[in-house]
């Protein structure tokens, strides 16, 4: 008869399961499937943090470049702007003056 089991890193010892009968047995069950339930999470936690991480560097190393060109690019647009608005404006006054002296 199997008096231990052996789940990861640690081993149970059915004999005190099996004086309890069927119930004893369930409860082996349960701790057995139990623990590699939660070897399993874990495992994929640390693979989701991995990923976590990686997009976290393709983040910093591709998209906040990106943005900051985008932010440079729309101050030069708006410093464009800003100048043609001026001449815009220049040109009307000296319309206006043109049309008042003639």
């Amino acid at each position: 008869m199997l008096q231990w089991l052996a789940v990861g890193d640690a081993a149970i010892d059915l004999t005190i399961f099996a004086q309890y009968g069927v119930l004893g047995v369930i409860a082996a069950l349960l701790i057995f499937f139990a623990r590699g339930a939660h070897q399993r999470e874990r495992d994929r936690a640390d693979r989701m943090e991995a990923e976590n991480k990686r997009l976290n560097e393709l983040i910093l190393d591709r998209v906040i470049p990106t943005l900051m060109s985008a932010a440079r690019a729309s101050e030069e647009t708006t410093e464009l702007l800003r100048a043609i608005q001026r001449e815009r404006e220049l040109q009307q006054i000296q319309q206006r003056k043109a049309a008042g002296i003639e």
